[in-house]
């Protein structure tokens, strides 16, 4: 209390000597707040028994609340737990160009906040008009498979009057999902932004970030950068019991190769630190010789002009249960990932589905 007594005193001096513009008054503020969160706490310590006859059973209980908390893709809820519900843990999604990663978090998104669950979009990278435009895009589309309709489109001013009924239907509808828009906050300044809508609630928010490569650091590099920027979402995400998705882009020379961990090893130490890892990737990845770039490329460019496109989800890790493949068809023009049967790999000109 007496550190904020003392800031408020010189952000009034700053203002009232008016040398200063609001936005670095404001900003001064946010690394005072950043600096006192970084103070190191004591850690957590526990007793074998008194945990057994204290707290288990409170702990156990606490996690039902969680137990509905499904992603709304059918293939993955039935293959990520043993149970269903989206628990609280630090969730880390990389995909290859093409792949949608954005498109597939948001709707993702969108999915859990219609079941009634407070969600957080924060990007880094596009604004809440073309965010909320996907959304308008891909309903439209599951109105009426024929329009054409797009999320550029709809920003350019097009319109219909069945995009008039999803915006009523929206409009009216209690769905909790709000985006933060981002530009200079670093993951300090994101986290103490983000603190105060994950207190005080019986069941705390489904965020995402998007994405981890471009949150502002002072780090020497990007793996320094990105570590610590894992090490405090992960911390965060404990602290408050929510459910941390985050967005990771992968290094160029995978892009026309199947995803592994590999593709994350410019991305610091996710495979230690991330309750779960997904992959997304072009199917058609499976099937590509990498020693033959030519090839590669044109296969993979033959596979961006689908539409769909098949992609395919890869569950590198999952402290939850096992690792599994999920399969998506992806209308990328209408902003919309279905959930499909597993692909039949050949190699042919066009990949046929499964049957």
């Amino acid at each position: 209390m007496r550190k904020l007594i003392e800031l408020s005193d010189v952000l009034i001096d700053e203002a009232e000597l008016g040398e200063k513009s609001f936005a670095e008054i404001l900003a001064y503020a946010l690394s005072q707040f950043s600096s006192w969160n970084r103070t190191v706490l004591p850690s957590k310590s526990s007793h074998l028994p008194d945990y057994f006859a204290n707290h288990l059973k409170a702990d156990i209980n606490s996690l039902k609340n969680y137990a509905n908390r499904l992603t709304g893709f059918k293939n993955i809820d039935d293959q990520q737990f043993f149970s269903p519900g989206l628990s609280p843990g630090l969730y880390v999604i990389g995909a290859t160009s093409a792949a949608g990663k954005t498109t597939f978090c948001w709707q993702l998104l969108e999915q859990i906040a219609e079941r009634g669950e407070d969600c957080i979009y924060c990007s880094y990278e596009m604004s809440d008009l073309e965010l909320f435009t996907k959304t308008a895009a891909r309903r439209l589309f599951l109105r009426d498979k024929q329009t054409s309709l797009t999320a550029a489109d709809i920003r350019r001013g097009s319109w219909s009057a069945q995009l008039d009924n999803v915006i009523s239907e929206v409009a009216s509808s209690k769905t909790n999902l709000q985006v933060l828009e981002l530009q200079d906050e670093s993951i300090d300044e994101l986290l103490i932004r983000l603190k105060p809508l994950c207190l005080n609630k019986q069941k705390a928010p489904v965020i995402c970030l998007d994405y981890l490569q471009i949150v502002p650091s002072s780090k020497e590099s990007t793996k320094l950068s990105v570590d610590d920027s894992v090490r405090k979402l992960k911390k965060f995400q404990r602290d408050t019991n929510s459910t941390f998705i985050v967005i990771s882009s992968f290094n160029r020379a995978n892009y026309t190769q199947g995803v592994s961990f590999e593709s994350f090893k410019e991305s610091g130490n996710i495979e230690y630190t991330a309750d779960v890892v997904w992959a997304l990737q072009l199917f058609v990845l499976n099937s590509i010789n990498p020693n033959n770039i030519a090839d590669s490329r044109k296969k993979i460019d033959v596979a961006k002009r689908q539409q769909p496109r098949q992609i395919q989800l890869k569950c590198l890790k999952n402290r939850q249960g096992t690792n599994y493949d999920c399969y998506f068809n992806y209308f990328s023009a209408h902003d919309y990932f279905e959930p499909c049967d597993k692909f039949i790999e050949n190699n042919s000109k066009s990949s046929e589905r499964k049957q």
